[in-house]
């Protein structure tokens, strides 16, 4: 409950909640696991199997290179070891528990709005967030808890249905405002998806006709926010000129858009000299940059000397680990994903069908924000992740751990 609202609010508090989760989660399954039998390990095997690829890519791109950082491995180690025993935990917790975690996303999300709503004012200029996240990651998040807090109206904690829905549906626009505010356009591109998995809560129980008219709908209104709203339309004009003299006039241009076009330049450099398992560090990738990178042109001085990141978690995976740690990182976004997927076409009880939802979101939204951003830059970011899949499988799971 607590991990949404720290990810939002605090750089120095996920980590240590991270692992305080693991503890406890690891006690838990000591606790329990002789009196029950709410969790079979058979049942997620394959995913957890094909999850351990990230850290093994590691690993190997580590030993074949003979350099490596601790934070690259804890990092797919906190998904890839975490996970198992997280979701493990999540099945032995009584279902009703385990559902009030979704509490924490309203809290997150509320004080989210809160943050960015208030260094907006008074003329509502894009808010600074670095004291906790970037501007383009916290805008990220932002619309990720919006996505779960709508979901979330099929799914009630109080006897108060129909006001329990209303506030929700009021938090999740005011959830969207703030992202729109952020002035984020990585986000958009997550949206159609969003609206996707929307739908798909509800395609056993309405029309699919009319269900399709409400995605096409939800896109035509994306689309008119990001092309009438001043900020987002300014926003995505900008990018499309810096582009452009990006690639025909001026290759290092300090431009938000040419920086992170310079800073993929420097990383497929990277990896065209070891394809298979990269560089076996991410710390190689600034030293390369203020080295190589600038006497060939790839980069300007300045953003060899101020980033020291690809703004980029598949380039970065790509650089680092090479060919097998983009392997990796697929399976971390999209074997949980496929899960997800799956229990949304074949469940016909509606509250699975929303958690799937919720775990889908969070999955192909790191995947769609990684394009872009460094999603997962600090290791407290993939704590969170990992958490949010974790509850979102177990919620998503037929009683008793067992799927039918």
């Amino acid at each position: 409950m607590a991990m949404p609202l720290a990810i939002m609010s605090t750089q120095s508090v996920p980590s240590p909640l991270y692992y305080f989760l693991l503890v406890l989660s690891l006690l838990i399954v000591i606790a329990l696991r002789p009196a029950q039998d709410t969790f079979r390990f058979r049942t997620f095997s394959w995913l957890f199997a094909l999850c351990a690829v990230f850290v093994a890519a590691v690993v190997i791109s580590e030993i074949v290179n003979g350099r490596g950082d601790g934070t690259g491995f804890e990092k797919a180690l906190r998904f890839s070891a975490g996970l198992p025993l997280l979701v493990a935990a999540c099945c032995y917790v009584p279902r009703r528990w385990l559902s009030y975690s979704v509490l924490g996303v309203y809290a997150g999300l509320i004080f989210a709005i809160v943050f960015i709503v208030n260094l907006s004012l008074p003329d509502f200029i894009r808010p600074e967030t670095s004291a906790v996240y970037n501007a383009v990651g916290y805008g990220d998040l932002t619309i990720l808890l919006s996505v779960i807090t709508l979901y979330s109206c099929n799914v009630t904690f109080t006897r108060f249905a129909r006001t329990e829905k209303i506030l929700k549906i009021i938090l999740g626009i005011l959830g969207i405002v703030a992202f729109v505010l952020t002035q984020t356009r990585s986000g958009w591109v997550a949206v159609p998806f969003f609206l996707l998995f929307g739908v798909m809560i509800h395609m056993r129980q309405n029309n699919r006709i009319k269900l399709a008219g409400v995605f096409v709908i939800g896109l035509v209104l994306a689309a008119v926010v990001t092309l009438t709203v001043p900020g987002i339309k300014d926003r995505m004009q900008l990018g499309e000129k810096e582009f452009t003299e990006c690639i025909t006039t001026d290759s290092t241009k300090l431009s938000s858009i040419c920086i992170r076009l310079q800073l993929w330049r420097s990383t497929i450099a990277i990896w065209e000299d070891n394809p298979l398992f990269g560089s076996g560090s991410n710390g190689y990738f600034s030293e390369f940059m203020k080295t190589e990178g600038v006497q060939r042109g790839l980069v300007s001085k300045v953003v060899a000397n101020q980033w020291g990141e690809p703004h980029n978690d598949w380039l970065q995976a790509l650089s680092s680990y090479g060919l097998l740690g983009v392997l990796g990182l697929f399976f971390v976004y999209f074997a949980p994903a496929a899960v997800f997927v799956k229990r949304m076409l074949r469940t016909t009880n509606e509250e699975l069908r929303t958690y799937a939802a919720m775990g889908a979101a969070v999955c192909i939204g790191f995947a769609l924000f990684g394009l872009s951003e460094l999603m997962f830059r600090g290791i407290r970011t993939m704590g969170f992740y990992t958490v949010m899949v974790a509850v979102s499988l177990a919620l998503s799971t037929r009683i008793r751990g067992v799927e039918h």
